[in-house]
């Protein structure tokens, strides 16, 4: 407390001090301490608003709890011999990707704000000191995710590739200063992105210690502690330099900005409706050709669930949307025990079933004006087969990966493939019936 009054009187022309109103006019900011905890308790209370913004009982209730209850008993079954051959037979350098993809991701967080230009950089000790604040957190952090993602790893590393306690405790360090210099280098590639060589030695700079971590994990324990001697020092060596900076405040104000929304972009993405802008040229589907058979129904149903397929596989996120039900439906049924696909496969079809009857919703009340509003019964009639098209092909492939599995050979793709494909229609056709029952 002291040494920030000295400061400020310094601060002063000579021969005047600092009126006691003026000095409880910063109350609670009396010194750099004070500011950066201020500054941290809210972006974690805004991280948290965030948070709670996206996640409610339900997706609680229906997705984190059964996912997280599913990844666990696969941690269970790891350690006691139930680890899948394609993983037990991938090498340390393969799981030591992991490590080396999140540290790519890795930003320390300054709490710095833009706001900052009139007045911390009038007082160089404490944007300094505050600096210095946010690169201890983020060592902290980055030392508390390297832990966590060789927790993770840990049954593979011990059952699977039989590494001693001695190796991975080794590999601890290498990836914790890993993440201090990737992310510390990352960030200086964004503040120098101005200047001519900089950047581009920032980005080699992350490859080589990528390559050194990888090396290092394939050689052993030595050769870890090696690593992470040196990536160690050069991590100290970039925060020091981080504190020191006294140019490129822009950049550093922006880069900041930048790390601190990266959560909440990812949080939000999803939960915020984004204005698109209009197509000039439509690549799939040009011309008006049918898609659906005579027999699905009348010409009038055929044509309005043609439009909403259509209108669905142009949309912009619908195709990753698709390969992400299929790549995690898929990972689960693939990898995990029989009696986790029969659980699985039904619970994603669900999903992706009522997920359909969402995009079928909202192309109904886009697509048609209320001058031209389409008749109920005959908006029923069409839902089943939108619906259901788009539902054949992931309810084929999973119940056939399944089918595989049950019977352990090729034929059990059709034994289940085709029932499954045919159930997949028929909850289509069964969550249409039940929707226009419920209205």
């Amino acid at each position: 407390m002291s040494g920030g009054n000295a400061e400020n009187e310094g601060s002063l022309p000579p021969g005047r001090t600092e009126s006691a109103s003026a000095r409880s006019g910063f109350a609670g900011l009396a010194a750099p301490k004070s500011l950066f905890r201020r500054r941290l308790r809210d972006y974690l209370a805004w991280e948290g608003r965030n948070l709670r913004t996206v996640t409610d009982w339900i997706v609680a209730l229906y997705i984190l709890i059964p996912f997280g209850l599913l990844g666990a008993r696969y941690y269970y079954g790891f350690w006691h011999g139930e680890t899948p051959p394609l993983l037990a037979a991938l090498p340390t350098a393969a799981l030591m990707a992991v490590p080396v993809v999140a540290a790519m991701a890795s930003r320390p967080i300054l709490l710095l704000e833009q706001a900052d230009a009139v007045f911390l950089r009038q007082r160089p000790g404490w944007l300094r000191s505050v600096v210095s604040r946010a690169m201890i957190l983020f060592a902290a952090v980055q030392g508390a995710k390297a832990a966590l993602i060789l927790a993770l790893l840990l049954p593979l590393l011990r059952e699977a590739r039989g590494l001693s306690w001695g190796e991975i405790a080794a590999l601890y360090p290498a990836a914790w200063a890993l993440h201090l210099a990737a992310g510390l280098l990352a960030h200086n590639a964004v503040v120098y992105r101005q200047e001519r060589l900089r950047p581009y030695a920032a980005f080699a700079g992350m490859l080589a210690a990528s390559a050194l971590f990888l090396w290092a994990a394939a050689s052993g324990a030595a050769a870890c502690l090696a690593a992470a001697a040196g990536l160690g020092a050069a991590a100290g060596f970039l925060m020091r330099r981080r504190a020191a900076l006294s140019h490129h405040f822009e950049e550093s104000a922006a880069a900041d900005l930048a790390a601190r929304m990266r959560f909440a972009a990812l949080l939000l993405a999803q939960a915020l409706d984004k204005p698109s802008l209009p197509k000039r040229s439509t690549r799939l589907w040009r011309s008006s050709r049918p898609l659906l058979p005579g027999f699905v129904g009348s010409w009038r149903t055929r044509r309005i669930a043609e439009a909403a397929i259509k209108s669905a596989l142009r949309g912009s996120g619908y195709a990753r949307m698709y390969l992400q039900f299929a790549g995690i439906s898929l990972a689960a049924t693939a990898i995990g025990p029989v009696w986790v696909g029969w659980i699985v496969v039904p619970l994603m079809l669900l999903l992706f079933a009522m997920w359909l009857r969402g995009l079928w919703l909202r192309f109904l009340n886009h697509a048609f004006p209320p001058v031209a509003a389409m008749d109920g019964v005959l908006a029923s009639s069409a839902c089943g087969p939108a619906v259901g098209a788009q539902m054949l092909p992931l309810a084929f492939v999973l119940t056939a990966c399944l089918g595989v599995k049950v019977f352990a050979s090729w034929w059990g793709a059709l034994a289940l493939g085709l029932p499954g494909a045919a159930c997949g229609l028929l909850l289509a056709y069964l969550l249409a019936a039940f929707s226009q029952r419920k209205e």
